[in-house]
C-alpha cells in the first residue's frame, strides 16, 4: 500500500515521555471515520490518487449525487467531505469501498500535517505582520498605527506586498516533519509533538512525512 495518508480531527492536548525520557506536550488527532470512495488511475484520469470520503451526514441530508455514487462502489456511510491523496505510483492494495485507520501510519516516524490555520478576523499591521511598534511613551501619538507608506512622487504607487491591515489567519498551511509519538490501534488516536494548524475539532490531513 503506498499511499498512507488519513483524514483526522484535532481534539485536545496532552503530554508523554518520548523516545529519549523527556515530557513533552503532544496534540491529539482523532482518525476520523474514512473510506476510499474512488481509486485515480493515469489511463483514465491522468494521474494516480485515492478518493476519501469522510463527514457523515443523514441520508436526507446528501445530495442525489453523492448518494448514488456511494453505494455504486458499496459504501454505506453518507460521507458528504471528500478529500483526494495523489501517489507517484499506481495505487495498489487498496480497493474502492476499504476503510482507513491509524494502523497505516505505524513504523512512521515523522508526518507532515495540512490545515487551515485559526481565523483571527480584520487585524492591525502589528499584530498581522509582527512590525514594530511606535514610541509607548505618554503623547507620542503613535503606538500601533502603520506609519509611512514610504512613497514620494516617484514611483507615486504603494508597493505590492506591504504590510498593511488585513484578513489575518484561515488559511491552508502544512507543518512538515513533526515527530509522531505514538499510535493509539485500538481508539484510533496518534500523538503528535509540533506545531498543528488550525483550531480544535478542526479537521487535518496527515501523510508521512517527505523530510523525514
Amino acid at each position: 500500500m503506498n499511499v498512507k495518508a488519513l483524514v483526522a480531527k484535532k481534539i485536545g492536548m496532552t503530554r508523554m515521555m518520548d523516545p529519549e525520557g523527556h515530557m513533552v506536550a503532544v496534540t491529539l488527532l482523532q482518525i476520523e471515520e474514512q473510506k476510499i470512495t474512488k481509486i485515480l488511475t493515469p489511463g483514465r484520469d491522468g494521474y494516480s490518487a485515492v478518493q476519501v470520503g469522510y463527514f457523515t451526514k443523514r441520508d436526507t441530508r446528501l445530495t442525489k449525487a453523492d448518494h448514488a455514487r456511494l453505494r455504486k462502489v458499496n459504501v454505506a456511510e453518507n460521507f458528504a467531505r471528500f478529500k483526494e491523496f495523489r501517489s507517484e505510483k499506481p495505487v495498489e492494495g487498496l480497493e474502492a469501498g476499504a476503510s482507513l485507520t491509524a494502523a497505516i501510519l505505524e513504523g512512521v516516524k515523522a508526518v507532515d500535517v495540512t490545515g487551515f490555520t485559526k481565523g483571527r478576523g480584520f487585524t492591525g499591521s502589528v499584530k498581522r505582520w509582527s512590525v514594530a511598534c511606535g514610541r509607548m511613551t505618554h503623547g507620542s501619538r503613535f503606538h500601533r498605527r502603520p506609519g509611512s507608506l514610504g512613497t514620494r512622487t516617484t514611483p507615486g504607487r504603494v508597493f505590492k506586498g506591504k504590510p498593511q491591515p488585513g484578513q489575518y489567519g484561515d488559511e491552508q498551511r502544512t507543518i512538515q516533519n513533526l515527530r509522531l509519538l505514538d499510535v493509539d490501534t485500538k481508539n484510533n488516536v496518534i500523538a503528535v509533538y509540533g506545531s498543528v494548524p488550525g483550531h480544535q475539532n478542526n479537521y487535518l490531513f496527515v501523510k508521512p512525512s517527505i523530510k523525514a
